[in-house]
């Protein structure tokens, strides 16, 4: 903390009185867009929301308020207890909720459904924003959506 208070030019103690410990630093140097889930909640209102839903979760990650923290979430919630719960909560909120609300309406198992999107969707940012693994790092978002946006309509049970 003091090295973080002395690069910011700033007293220490005054880094400690306003954010206590390195984890409460780590979460507000993190802080999340106020409604990351806005776009994807309207993807899934589409019949076959895979396509869109991929795009919007591509374009939150891209989007330059947002790109920076998620992959910061992502990565300390390999080793972090309280990034784990905070990344839990995001895609809980964010995707599996909204998922398994529109899910429900089509087919069964509405929750597993949702979770395994959401598992697709956290895996697709692991390589894509975290490993950045060629050549899906590099690839276009578009040709993303239009290829995994079928898996994400079959496991949805939306599938034309």
């Amino acid at each position: 903390m003091r090295a973080i208070a002395s690069d910011a030019g700033v007293d220490s103690a005054l880094v400690h009185h306003y954010f206590g410990t390195k984890q409460n630093l780590f979460l507000a140097a993190n802080a999340m867009p106020q409604d990351l889930g806005a776009p994807l909640r309207e993807a899934l209102a589409a019949p076959s929301p895979g396509e869109g839903l991929v795009l919007a979760f591509l374009g939150a990650w891209d989007g330059p308020a947002a790109a920076s923290p998620l992959a910061g979430l992502i990565r300390t919630a390999a080793s972090d207890a309280a990034a784990q719960s905070r990344l839990a909560d995001l895609i809980a909120t964010t995707v599996v909720t909204p998922a398994a609300a529109a899910i429900g309406r089509k087919t069964a198992m509405p929750k597993l459904r949702a979770a395994l999107v959401a598992a697709q969707l956290t895996g697709l940012a692991w390589m894509r924003y975290v490993l950045r693994s060629e050549p899906l790092a590099s690839a276009s978002p578009s040709m993303i959506a239009k290829t995994f946006g079928r898996s994400i309509d079959a496991t949805m049970g939306a599938e034309g």
